[in-house]
């Protein structure tokens, strides 16, 4: 039978074919043995060579754009990359679609390396096997990316730059710092002068004692600052120990009630006489004699404060105690009392000359440890002979009214506290604040603003109902011979004073100079006296300029007076 035409043709054709594949085939294992061994440029020829003999073989392409890589031929990886997609069918393009990722990402091109894995899971079919993959390794990079630009401060940064940058981190939050990871930890925990000031005052929730011993020793056991808060009582004698040997610690605020106070007594007494501070906080309840005692013991104490002092009950004998003759380094001392009866507490061991006591009032008292109030029966900073050795403007009188108390049931002030009426008077008071007293009157303030000498700076009278406007300008129009010092006022606050009007505050203006900031809150000026103001930080410069304006519940004051006052420089509070 005779071949039909175009037989032989493609018998020949189909031969030379598969033996130019086998050929190809042959070149491959011998580049990928090359590629091995390290002979990349062996197996670079031979891959170029079948790629030669059989072009459409994407494992081909893949072995030379992976030799390319190695040579860092990123431009030719990229061409051998592409040239896979292109040859695998639509819904099989995987080994392409990586390799062309791996490449840029080898290359630095991370943006373009993302975009080609996106673009692979929306061509892959949502069944395919591949997606997995491709999807695993987006994730991988696209976390890189995000911390790509992030390195650790703590190694990066020059070691006192560390240092300088954690101190300005809290206490708290330092603490929360040593959480992120161990290197943290490890860094954070040898640093030792970011543990010199322990505070637990703002713990969210107790604190073991075990983690106060690891602060000390991270300290060195010597640190000078410590804030005792927030711990079970119980623990506060193990704190206390741990705190007693540390020899630079000079600084000590108590707020937890100790369950054995004794012990918790001599213990201050006997082993913390370094002290320059100490605060006891409202649970700590002392008695007349132990403030004493620890006043007497501690001689080096520049600040005293004791929030909860105990009168001894009308009746019982007064225990004999040991008071300083004098305190040559105090500078702030305030004692307080939460008792609701109805003593005062008098302390004739501490000044036998006031029998009748030194300030008494019945008030309030803000707790600097805490956020709310509590209720005080008298607090003080002592008069002479105290105050004789004191610095300048550390001691300062606060007198307020519970807001449940009816006005009318404090007594005034005797008249014959010679405190106020002679000798040194307030040689170093300057910051006075009246709140909402209601014995607080014309004689009131001649007692402490003529009488006491005061080098008055900051003067508040809020909410004295029984002192006009017309009377305060007409006692500071008087005090020029008296009590000079009052023209140095450069706060005063005169929230709510009667007949206080636009006439009056020129007035009072005129008698202080060198005022900058003005409380006027709640009294019945109207939209000039804020334009008096801003003119005058033009018009007159050799005078001091006011610079904060308080008018919180002025409802005479309009939004343009407002306007134009901030126009003008001035800080304007409503």
């Amino acid at each position: 039978m005779a071949s039909r035409p175009g037989r032989h043709t493609v018998r020949e054709v189909t031969s030379k074919k598969k033996a130019e594949i086998d050929a190809a085939a042959t070149l491959q294992r011998v580049g990928q043995n090359a590629y091995k061994v390290g002979d990349l440029q062996g197996a670079l020829q031979s891959f170029t060579q079948a790629l030669v003999l059989n072009g459409e073989d994407a494992s081909i392409l893949d072995n030379r754009a992976a030799t390319h890589c190695r040579l860092k031929l990123y431009s030719q990886a990229r061409t051998d990359a592409r040239a896979m997609v292109k040859l695998a069918p639509n819904d099989d393009r995987t080994k392409g679609y990586l390799r062309l990722a791996k490449v840029l990402c080898l290359d630095g091109k991370f943006d373009k390396a993302q975009e080609i894995y996106e673009y692979a899971l929306k061509k892959l079919p949502a069944d395919h096997s591949g997606r997995k993959v491709v999807t695993q390794l987006l994730k991988k990079l696209q976390d890189k990316l995000a911390g790509g630009n992030r390195r650790d401060p703590f190694s990066a940064l020059p070691l006192e730059v560390a240092v300088l940058t954690l101190q300005c981190f809290s206490f708290k939050q330092i603490v929360a710092i040593l959480r992120v990871c161990k290197g943290w930890s490890r860094f954070i925990s040898g640093l030792s002068s970011l543990w010199m000031h322990i505070d637990l005052l703002d713990a969210r929730s107790r604190v073991p004692w075990t983690s106060v011993r690891n602060y000390i020793h991270r300290s060195r056991a010597q640190l000078t600052h410590a804030t005792i808060a927030n711990i079970v009582p119980s623990a506060a004698p193990k704190v206390l120990d741990m705190l007693s040997r540390c020899t630079e610690l000079e600084h000590l605020k108590l707020m937890v009630p100790h369950d054995q106070p004794n012990e918790f007594y001599l213990k201050i007494k006997r082993e913390f006489r370094q002290l320059k501070s100490i605060t006891c906080g409202p649970d700590i309840s002392l008695s007349e004699g132990c403030v004493g005692d620890i006043l007497s013991t501690l001689s080096n104490l520049e600040k005293a404060a004791f929030f909860n002092v105990c009168d001894i009950p009308t009746g019982r004998p007064r225990p004999r105690s040991t008071w300083p003759q004098h305190l040559p380094n105090m500078k702030s001392l305030t004692i307080a009392s939460s008792q609701e009866n109805a003593n005062v507490l008098s302390f004739p061991s501490i000044i036998p000359e006031f029998t009748s006591g030194s300030l008494g009032c019945f008030g309030t008292t803000r707790d600097p440890a805490r956020t709310g109030l509590i209720r005080c029966r008298w607090m003080s900073i002592f008069p002479p002979p105290y105050t004789r050795t004191l610095g300048r403007g550390c001691p300062a009188y606060l007198l307020c009214n519970p807001s449940n108390q009816p006005r009318g049931s404090i007594d005034p002030p005797r008249s014959g506290n010679s405190m106020l009426m002679g000798g040194d008077g307030l040689p170093n008071l300057e910051t006075l604040v009246f709140d909402n007293i209601s014995w607080v009157n014309h004689f009131t303030l001649i007692l402490f603003l003529i009488h006491s000498k005061a080098p008055l700076r900051s003067l508040h009278v809020n909410l004295c109902y029984n002192i006009r406007g017309e009377e305060f300008i007409s006692l500071l129009e008087d005090s020029a011979g008296a009590n000079p010092e009052l023209r140095e006022l450069t706060e005063v606050g005169v929230v709510g004073m009667s007949d206080l009007e636009d006439g009056n505050v020129e007035k009072l203006w005129a008698l202080l100079p060198k005022l900058r900031t003005f409380n006027l809150s709640e009294t019945r000026i109207t939209g000039c006296t804020i334009r008096m103001f801003a003119d005058a930080r033009n018009e007159e410069p050799a005078r001091t300029k006011l610079e904060s304006l308080v008018i919180k519940g002025c409802d005479g004051v309009s939004r343009d007076a407002i306007d134009y006052g901030r126009q003008m420089g001035l800080n304007i509070v409503t």
